[in-house]
């Protein structure tokens, strides 16, 4: 017969060290996928003035990834509350895959770059470009 109580603190420790070590694992990171029906225009803003830090019209059949790095500490990718102070993008083909924790899988990266934040408060804005008639036309 199985005896739940023996395993119990087992499963309680080993339960605890998951929580811990996955809530700190958490990143700000974002993927936009540019297709032909729904091109993206992507944008970083000032959430206190609207201005625009960064900005990006992503071509079509690509696909941007934005990381914010917040700093080294746990506290730090958990809190909202703590600005950005980079962002890194990637431009990757559209083969590439979004895995957990938003590491791209297979494809290929065909740009990159870091910046540097002003330290407050951002807002990502995404649109969508309009689609051009050719498009839809073989």
């Amino acid at each position: 017969m199985f005896q739940a109580r023996r395993f119990a603190p087992l499963l309680t420790v080993v339960a605890l060290l998951a929580t811990t070590l996955l809530g700190g694992c958490s990143r700000d990171i974002h993927v936009f996928r540019s297709t032909g029906t729904s091109p993206k225009n992507v944008s970083v803003l000032s959430a206190a003035t609207g201005e625009i830090l960064w900005s990006m019209n992503v071509p079509v059949g690509q696909q941007l990834r934005l990381d914010f790095d917040r700093g080294e500490s746990n506290e730090a990718y958990r809190s909202p509350n703590i600005p950005a102070k980079t962002m890194k993008w990637q431009l990757w083909t559209l083969d590439a895959i979004a895995k957990y924790g938003q590491k791209m899988k297979g494809g290929k990266k065909l740009d990159s770059d870091k910046i540097k934040l002003p330290e407050q408060q951002t807002i990502i804005d995404v649109q969508i470009r309009k689609v051009s008639s050719n498009a839809f036309q073989r």
